[in-house]
């Protein structure tokens, strides 16, 4: 006898809520994510909570983290989930039209050389896409977080996403303001940085970032110090502009400012690459029409530095 599958009404009724609190392990930012109250969330979670039986969610004043349920809740619901949002999005563009909310997970030192020479244009060719850029330097669990695809420096990423080239290899280079090494000098060796004041970046998941640069065919890390560390490359920008510090910037977000001169460099022949900017996505994901509007839109737009 075939048996029924009748899904119960109302229970996939908070399973996005759910989600989003388990990435974001906070009922705060995870309301902001979804456009409604903290208040709204807890309320739906508590109905949620009442109909699995259990708590899914250990709450402090300072802490959310999932309960022994919440993460077996967790392992099972966030796929299942994730393969509705897809049949939901194949059945939606079945027609090949781009349309729909697009979420983007982006590296924060990414969106000026990324996507302010295209963000004006592709929401003008593409009215029915709503893009959604969400700034973060960790590596997200991009299906639990909802995310469409991220955008990262090819060394970052995990061997089982696809990823998608979008820029060519830029080097990351040491810039400061003429004013700066009118007062301090300019570095001539990597060694000299001892002497010199620097800004440092503090990563979202490992401690402040040493400074990297290539000698001869090796890669050497080194730390330095100064009177500022920021944990984001606009912040950094603007410290460095105001000629406080040296600032390690990839080369294309100081292109503007090198070609003006507002900016230096100092220490060019020891700048390290990275591998370029890629676009990725997990390998069982299909492309939908919006992301591959996105990504064709990005490869002809992008400027010639940056360009593939």
């Amino acid at each position: 006898m075939k048996q029924d599958l009748t899904i119960p009404h109302a229970t996939l009724d908070g399973i996005e809520a759910f989600l989003r609190v388990a990435a974001r392990r906070s009922f705060s930012a995870a309301a902001l994510d979804l456009g409604v109250s903290p208040s709204a969330i807890s309320q739906t979670i508590k109905a949620l909570e009442a109909r699995v039986g259990a708590p899914l969610f250990m709450r402090t004043t300072r802490s959310v983290s999932l309960t022994q349920a919440g993460e077996m809740f967790h392992a099972r619901a966030a796929p299942a989930y994730a393969g509705l949002a897809d049949a939901y999005e194949a059945a939606r563009n079945l027609g090949g039209r781009a349309a729909g909310r697009l979420r983007i997970n982006l590296m924060r030192g990414a969106i000026q050389p990324l996507f302010a020479p295209i963000l004006s244009g592709f929401c003008d060719e593409y009215p029915d896409i709503e893009l959604e850029i969400f700034a973060d330097d960790g590596l997200s669990d991009l299906t639990a977080g909802g995310f469409d695809a991220g955008v990262r420096m090819g060394e970052m990423l995990e061997a089982d996403m696809i990823a998608v080239r979008l820029s060519d290899a830029f080097r990351f280079v040491v810039v400061g303001t003429p004013a700066y090494f009118a007062r301090h000098g300019r570095p001539q060796t990597i060694a000299d940085l001892a002497g010199h004041r620097c800004i440092r970046l503090r990563l979202a998941s490992s401690g402040i970032a040493p400074w990297s640069f290539q000698v001869g065919n090796r890669e050497e890390e080194r730390q330095v110090t100064g009177p500022v560390i920021v944990n984001d490359f606009g912040a950094l920008m603007v410290a460095v502009r105001t000629g406080v510090a040296l600032g390690m910037i990839p080369e294309p977000v100081v292109a503007d400012d090198l070609a003006s001169g507002a900016l230096e460099m100092a220490l060019d022949d020891y700048a390290v690459s990275s591998a370029g900017l890629f676009l990725y996505y997990p390998s069982r994901k299909q492309v939908m029409p919006k992301l591959r509007a996105l990504i064709d839109y990005a490869r002809d737009h992008l400027p010639p530095e940056l360009r593939r």
